[in-house]
């Protein structure tokens, strides 16, 4: 069955929307362990086979997720691979320099034509199966089938047997694929959220590093960790500058939701009326504002090596010193004339850019102007406690590295090897997940206010559930 969703990111109203109320334009009564109200979530949601099989079927096949960057496949048969669950597909370049993405599975006989995580190019533009040698074309067409004379002539028509198609678009630098072809298109499936990416130029973005880890937990248990700056005072100490309990300003950050969904976070000023920037308020009581960016700043730089980076530092370097009024302005102001002595096509400064966000399912985004950390969640297969963590650092490098090979991904790792705020974010993954089947609750109860992303991720969950 085939059905139209409306795309979570054409919401108009849902910048207005708050506390969080689950959406009814489609009726998930009957949905198992819904989301009833906007306040608990069922913990058979985080472990139930059933209920994971059930997102797999409803939600992991309808709706628009990415496959691969741009930059990972840059060459004609250059390829990737990419597995959700029981689905592998390739994503190949073609000759013309577009990219199609194809079923990795032979139609002999099923097999895989490459490994799961695999990338490399096919020698001369031929996909090559490893079991009995048929080859196709990089656009997937049949080439050669070994002692074709042994087959019977209909059961290979070169129009019947080949590598099938999955649909595909480009966005932001990014490959994304949908495997129902009657699903809304990727632009009405981002609707007016697009006014929040697009001003980032992410296609100009390059990959610095991309790693992984298998954690033990729910997919959404994961994904969770970084929907929420609720955590930030106990989980992330050095980020709190040492503030405690409410001494550390959890209001600070408003979230704006339903299906996709930002932080208010803009750009630091105007740039056509810089005069009337006023500073935000801190999230650190006693602290300035202008100390707690440079500060936060550096530890983001030293914990993740991607929410800052080294170029953000060497900026914050030479204003450090400043009036606390001066701070933010200079900032950019710097940042803006570094970018333009090295040829750095950073984009406009605009309003609407947010330094965090989150695309549905499993795209969670935070980063300053010009570079952006990119977290990726998916099931590890069927086992609901089990997922697939994925983080990845980009910047806008020089015009002059534009083209330099894309790094190749990296794990999977062991927690102790990521940088010291993704090891704390991870280690409470297990812990959570260990808690939902204790049998010791029936649920979570979360707050509107300061977790309502967790709530639109599982109503989205339901919507696709309840349509398909």
């Amino acid at each position: 069955m085939t059905a139209q969703l409306t795309p979570p990111g054409a919401v108009t109203t849902a910048e207005a929307a708050a506390p969080y109320v689950p959406r009814h334009d489609v009726d998930t009564t009957a949905v198992p362990f819904r989301v009833a109200d906007g306040v608990h979530l069922p913990v058979e949601r985080y472990y139930d086979r059933q209920f994971a099989d059930l997102e797999y079927e409803k939600m992991w096949l309808h709706t628009w997720q990415w496959a691969c960057r741009e930059e990972d496949i840059p060459e004609p048969g250059d390829f990737i691979e990419y597995t959700i669950v029981d689905k592998t597909v390739i994503a190949v370049r073609q000759p013309d320099r577009s990219i199609k993405v194809l079923n990795n599975v032979c139609p002999h006989r099923a097999t895989q034509l490459v490994e799961p995580a695999d990338a490399g190019t096919f020698g001369g533009n031929q996909i090559v199966c490893p079991f009995h040698g048929w080859r196709f074309n990089t656009d997937g067409s049949q080439s050669y089938i070994y002692c074709r004379k042994g087959f019977v002539p209909g059961s290979i028509d070169p129009d019947k047997m080949l590598l099938t198609e999955v649909r595909s678009a480009v966005k932001y630098g990014f490959v994304w694929i949908n495997f129902d072809d009657e699903a809304p298109t990727l632009e009405e499936f981002f609707g007016t959220y697009d006014k929040h990416l697009g001003p980032m130029a992410m296609d100009r973005m390059r990959v610095r590093w991309w790693k992984h880890s298998i954690v033990p937990g729910n997919w959404k248990v994961a994904t969770e960790a970084f929907l929420e700056a609720y955590h930030v005072m106990q989980a992330h100490p050095e980020l709190a500058m040492g503030a405690a309990d409410d001494d550390y300003n959890a209001d600070g950050v408003p979230y704006f939701h339903h299906g996709m969904g930002h932080v208010d976070t803009t750009t630091p000023f105007d740039p056509e009326h810089p005069e009337d920037y006023v500073l935000p308020p801190t999230l650190v009581a006693g602290m300035e504002p202008g100390r707690f960016f440079i500060d936060q700043n550096q530890v983001l730089f030293e914990g993740t090596d991607g929410f800052a980076t080294a170029r953000d530092e060497y900026i914050a370097d030479r204003i450090r010193d400043l009036p606390d009024d001066q701070v933010l302005l200079k900032f950019f102001e710097e940042l803006y004339k570094y970018a333009e002595e090295a040829d750095i096509p950073l984009p406009p400064l605009d309003p609407n850019i947010s330094t965090y966000g989150f695309v549905f399912p499993n795209f969670v985004f935070l980063g300053l102007t010009g570079n952006l950390l990119f977290y990726r969640f998916r099931p590890n297969g069927h086992d609901p406690d089990s997922a697939i963590f994925e983080a990845l650092a980009m910047q806008i490098p020089r015009r002059c590295d534009m083209d330099n090979a894309a790094p190749r991904r990296e794990g999977p790792l062991e927690p102790e090897d990521w940088p010291f705020v993704l090891q704390q974010d991870m280690g409470n993954i297990y812990r959570q997940q260990a808690g939902y089947r204790s049998g010791a609750i029936t649920h979570s109860t979360l707050s509107p206010k300061y977790e309502p992303m967790i709530f639109s991720l599982h109503s989205e969950i339901d919507r696709y559930i309840a349509t398909y």
